[in-house]
């Protein structure tokens, strides 16, 4: 069944992938840089988690995956042209911006794979410790810990329906 997904639905999901990257869990307990490039990264993780539950369950019919990643870009673009960058800037910056998230999906969907067929966690933590910590985690233990946090919500989302997900708006699992 090709469930209808709206721009309210898009809009209330892409808020809850902002409000989640933005929790002080990540900056504090995680001891992550408060950066852009860092909430960038948070946000491309985020979304990806929401794109693999359609990769993993075979859902190539929904919209939703599409309207999602064009309603984040638009608002990376909004973000650029806030901080006053011009047309010719945001353009560069955008073509960086798609290059990195195509990267980054690549990655993290090789990482997943990899635990699925050899239960094997170690692509997945090297993909957070280059993109999330930047290299720059003494700490293997906060590594480990965002890597949980990672399958952790793909197995919530993979548990649900699409329309279970949809209807929650994807809400991913908060910390305490």
């Amino acid at each position: 069944m090709l469930l209808k997904v709206t721009e309210y639905t898009i809009r209330k999901i892409y808020q809850n992938i902002i409000e989640i990257s933005r929790s002080k869990f990540f900056y504090i307990d995680l001891e992550l840089d408060d950066s852009f490039e860092t909430r960038f990264d948070l946000i491309i993780s985020h979304a990806f988690m929401i794109f693999y539950f359609y990769k993993s369950k075979n859902i190539n019919n929904s919209s939703l995956s599409q309207m999602l990643f064009d309603h984040m870009f638009n608002d990376f673009e909004n973000n650029l042209r806030e901080m006053g960058f011009g047309d010719i800037a945001v353009n560069k910056k955008m073509k960086l911006f798609i290059r990195a998230f195509y990267g980054r999906i690549s990655q993290y969907s090789k990482s997943l794979d990899l635990i699925e067929k050899e239960d094997d966690k170690s692509l997945l933590e090297q993909t957070i410790l280059n993109n999330i910590f930047k290299g720059n985690s003494s700490d293997k233990k906060n590594v480990s810990m965002f890597a949980k946090y990672i399958i952790n919500n793909v197995k919530k989302f993979q548990s649900m329906s699409e329309k279970q997900n949809i209807d929650c708006n994807f809400e991913f699992i908060k910390f305490g």
